[in-house]
């Protein structure tokens, strides 16, 4: 029956589903598995070089955050904290070296948003003040496509769990044909993940 569904779900595709759209400007590309931290260190990070700067920034999505989105902070390509976005969306990362760095956001079920080229200096306090993430893309292959349709379909009336954690898109905690809708949106659907590069006066965006 579940497998019929996704047939029939695949084919409603084809007509314009303008309803329940949730994308939203939000905060990444790389998809980053991590357990539940703050502020943890994932690499040799000298306490000699971090001084008292600071990147915060918010992502705006519909739903309370429950320890189920991380914010990932990397130089030179190599992740050095991981936080939790708390339930209001925010994230901190402190007592920072000079440098540059990406940041990276990352939610079960919706694109990932990768913010390159943060500059931090000395004691400064550097705010992203716009994320951009899309709802739906279930199996964090950084496209929204059929396969998120097929794979949130597959587990329709499941229990949630760790290991399907991307199907509840909406994060109502069922899995439900809400999600279904919130992914075929017109919003969502077809969506890619997001890279933008951060300057203090101004955003430069790049697919």
């Amino acid at each position: 029956m579940k497998k019929l569904l996704c047939v029939v779900l695949a084919i409603m595709m084809l007509v314009p589903f303008g309803t329940a759209a949730l994308a939203m400007n939000a905060g990444a590309v790389d998809t980053v598995k991590a357990e539940p931290s703050s502020n943890t260190a994932c690499a040799e990070y000298s306490v000699e070089s971090a001084t008292g700067a600071t990147i915060s920034g918010k992502v705006n999505v519909p739903f309370t955050f429950n320890n189920d989105g991380r914010a990932i902070l990397k130089q030179g390509g190599n992740p050095v904290k991981i936080v939790n976005i708390a339930a209001d969306g925010t994230y901190l990362f402190e007592m920072l070296g000079e440098g540059t760095y990406d940041v990276v956001i990352s939610i079960p079920g919706w694109t990932d948003n990768t913010i390159t080229s943060v500059d931090v200096s000395e004691n400064e306090d550097v705010e992203i003040s716009e994320n951009v993430v899309y709802a739906g893309d279930v199996d964090k292959s950084g496209v929204i496509d059929v396969q998120d349709v097929a794979t949130a379909c597959m587990e329709l009336g499941n229990t949630l769990s760790n290991t399907n954690i991307g199907s509840d898109v909406d994060h109502d905690k069922d899995i439900n044909i809400g999600d279904i809708s919130v992914i075929l949106a017109a919003k969502n659907y077809g969506k890619s993940a997001f890279s933008n590069s951060f300057f203090n006066d101004g955003w430069s965006y790049t697919y």
